[in-house]
């Protein structure tokens, strides 16, 4: 994942990797360098993980004349040549999205020519990206080696493959870890006020809090009594507190960053929202519903599966304000059953969730490189 130092996507990987070595197994894990190492991956480099930082792309000349030399000089290794000396049983490529390997030719042609078997997982898509013919080519090609190419959703599997116009032989579901350790219901929040949340990194095209912030920006809401709570940050910030002053929500909308201890999320909230333009299998729903809390969510990815499944809450056919604002009036008017709604969401999600997604995971892998011997 380039765009931040951390995110959903790498959680399946890294509690993989440390079930791992927890295994006695060895690990190496390539990834990009920020200027300060993501905790997560402090603890795997602390309990016996190799790392292989790699720079992050940049196009400016000066740029790659600089690393070029630095390959030279033996003062930056590339990845082949780590994974040369590592000497790897299986290589599992985790993708934030699902065609960074469309536009990585370097570690492509890698995957390629080698024969270490190899396992691809998809996280993030777009249902309105459209590869050219040049990505759909690279993508086909190497998904089909693959040993195996995991998707966290049922609906992210098969946009992929309608968009590859492919039909992969080799998919596989995977599910994603949650953030709770705990899995007993939650009371209910005693907030007489309803308490919405947005738990999501602040990424307007991907997670659409605007979408959120217009519909309650109507008169009709105005005139209720409730509050928005924002967790998270990312490169949108500033816009957002621009948008909340915009359409006078100053009283409405608290920002409180990124907050580590979920429990206190829900121990503060009653509904969680989520207009998402773009999700593949959204972590946050299913931790609101181990805590018991109902959603208002757009289709994207798992989401609608999941609430319909579990009679968890509302969808919202897509992430346009007209649609959202329906889902959000139907919560609204069912707000009597907003507690019952959330011990269905709790039970459905405890007989859903893989509490050791991360020893699953690395469970399968091993099965795939015995395979493979």
């Amino acid at each position: 994942m380039a765009a931040a130092p951390w995110g959903g996507s790498e959680e399946l990987w890294s509690r993989t990797a440390l079930a791992a070595l927890e295994q006695k197994h060895s690990v190496l894990a390539s990834v990009y360098q920020w200027k300060q190492l993501p905790a997560p991956l402090q603890e795997l480099q602390a309990k016996g993980a190799e790392l292989h930082l790699r720079p992050l792309y940049s196009p400016r000349l000066e740029v790659r004349l600089r690393r070029r030399v630095q390959v030279a000089l033996g003062t930056l290794t590339p990845l082949k040549k780590a994974l040369d000396a590592f000497h790897p049983d299986i290589i599992c490529v985790n993708q934030g999205g699902n065609f960074d390997l469309a536009h990585m030719e370097w570690l492509r042609n890698y995957l390629l020519r080698q024969e270490i078997p190899f396992c691809i997982v998809c996280h993030n898509y777009d249902p309105n990206q459209l590869p050219n013919t040049d990505e759909r080519q690279a993508a086909r090609e190497v998904f089909t080696k693959a040993q195996r190419v995991f998707f966290v959703s049922n609906e992210q599997a098969h946009v992929t493959q309608r968009q590859l116009v492919h039909i992969l032989s080799n998919a596989e579901l995977v599910k994603n870890p949650v953030n709770l350790s705990r899995t007993n219901l939650l009371s209910w929040p005693t907030e007489v006020v309803p308490q919405f949340a947005i738990v999501a990194g602040l990424y307007i095209d991907r997670k659409g809090h605007d979408v959120a912030l217009e519909a309650l920006s109507q008169a009709k809401w105005l005139d209720r009594r409730w509050h928005l709570h924002l967790y998270g940050t990312g490169p949108d910030q500033s816009y957002i507190e621009e948008l909340v002053t915009f359409l006078k929500l100053t009283e409405r909308v608290t920002l409180h960053g990124n907050v580590n201890d979920i429990e206190s999320i829900w121990r503060q909230n009653h509904l969680l929202l989520v207009p998402s333009r773009r999700e593949a299998a959204p972590l946050v729903i299913m931790e609101a519903m181990l805590c018991g809390r109902p959603i208002v969510t757009t289709a994207v990815g798992s989401a609608a599966e999941w609430i319909n499944a579990a009679h968890a809450g509302f969808v919202a056919a897509a992430a346009t304000v007209p649609l959202f604002d329906a889902a959000l009036e139907q919560a609204w008017e069912a707000q009597n059953s907003w507690r019952t709604i959330g011990k269905q969401a709790y039970a459905w999600a405890l007989d859903t969730v893989d509490s050791a997604a991360g020893t699953t995971f690395l469970n399968r892998l091993m099965q795939l490189a015995k395979a493979s011997e």
